[in-house]
């Protein structure tokens, strides 16, 4: 065993709940505030056969299952009572049958959306990127030559590089979701 379990719990390498986050898919839509007000029970009847059940509150609309959520924020005008704008965000690690009809669904109503790139960051951040991950690689990045010369395995020192490489890409996506325009 290549450590002891009260190690690997406590490890904040091993679970970044900040990058798991950060390491899903993400779908926005966008549509007028009265084609969805006309057809939104036919959204909610949607999620309802998908498994998801409303877990937001009267502010935050929120419908979650176990593999997936989608995010609901609308644009109202209190004084006449009526929705101008509703926004839909999709989120899973995977595509699922749900996003599908989501989009169906969306576009059947005259929105638009799409999918949304966590991994690409705004063109004036790579260089704020770049050099995080610079730091983060001195610190970080196992010295191949020096563990030859220590006399680490070869076996070791590959699993040592690949366990480097695997955190690399985590770091860079959690440093793309943070420098990320809002």
């Amino acid at each position: 065993m290549s450590g002891s379990a009260a190690s690997m719990r406590g490890s904040p390498a091993r679970f970044n709940p900040l990058s798991s986050v950060r390491a899903r898919m993400r779908f926005r839509f966008v549509l007028d505030g009265s084609a969805y007000s006309k057809h939104k029970d036919a959204f909610k009847e949607t999620l309802k056969r998908h498994g998801l059940m409303f877990r937001g509150t009267r502010e935050t609309f929120v419908w979650a299952s176990r593999q997936e959520s989608v995010t609901a924020t609308f644009e109202r005008d209190e004084a006449q009572d009526v929705t101008i704008q509703a926004r839909l965000v999709w989120q899973s690690r995977k595509k699922t049958p749900l996003l599908n009809e989501i989009k169906e669904w969306v576009w059947s109503v005259g929105g638009h959306g799409g999918e949304e790139d966590d991994a690409t960051p705004d063109p004036s951040a790579s260089d704020a990127i770049d050099r995080e991950l610079a730091i983060w690689d001195a610190i970080h990045k196992p010295d191949v030559d020096r563990l030859r010369r220590d006399g680490r395995p070869g076996a070791w020192i590959e699993k040592d590089v690949r366990d480097w490489q695997r955190k690399r890409r985590e770091k860079r996506r959690e440093l793309a979701g943070r420098f990320r325009p809002t």
